[in-house]
């Protein structure tokens, strides 16, 4: 099963040692693959919210420096900006992940309010099943419930809103926890990877 791109490492050598090749259900893995995909599973019960003390924290975990254009990027530049500004005309603390050992980086992203996953390419994953495990708002290019559709050019609008209408927050806060527990939990998660198992073996 494939995490990475295909554009990163020898995986037309590996595939040829696989009896059966699947990659994780990510946007682009799926369309650069084209392979079938099974969910990267995460356990809610084991990513679980904590009360979160104000200021209201944004959180932004960039994988990559890429430039915009670069089909990797998560607009690491611009979205620095975009957050400095909002800094600057609200009381929020930005909460820049980078380089941190995966618990650290758990712990922030568990503590903040609102999560920026990819807003450039529309590709979305691991960062936004934690933070919906942990509650928080998502903000990505995904039509898909129960993120916040958002892009570079929205991306500040759509920030501002939620620091300023705090039943928006929790409401959405509330609608990420919901979802990992009704349609991403880890006990039916499972059940594809028990299926792609027992056609393997037959």
């Amino acid at each position: 099963q494939f995490h990475s791109l295909p554009r990163l490492g020898n995986w037309q050598q590996l595939m040829n040692f696989a009896d059966v090749s699947y990659t994780i259900r990510q946007p682009n893995q799926k369309k650069e693959y084209r392979l079938k995909d099974l969910p990267n599973i995460i356990d809610p019960d084991e990513y679980r919210p904590v009360r979160r003390r104000t200021p209201i924290k944004i959180a932004f975990a960039p994988s990559t420096r890429a430039p915009v254009g670069h089909p990797a990027s998560k607009g690491y530049n611009e979205v620095k900006a975009i957050l400095n500004n909002v800094a600057n005309k609200r009381d929020v603390e930005i909460v820049w992940i980078e380089g941190k050992p995966y618990d650290i980086n758990l712990r922030l992203k568990q503590n903040s309010h609102i999560i920026i996953d990819d807003v450039i390419t529309g590709n979305w994953h691991r960062t936004s099943l934690e933070g919906a495990c942990f509650g928080c708002v998502i903000l990505n290019k995904v039509m898909k419930t129960p993120f916040i559709y958002t892009t570079l050019a929205t991306l500040e609008e759509r920030l501002l809103r939620l620091v300023d209408n705090s039943s928006i927050l929790n409401d959405f806060q509330e609608n990420t926890r919901l979802w990992v527990l009704q349609h991403w939990h880890a006990i039916d998660c499972v059940k594809e990877y028990i299926q792609a198992y027992k056609e393997l073996l037959n």
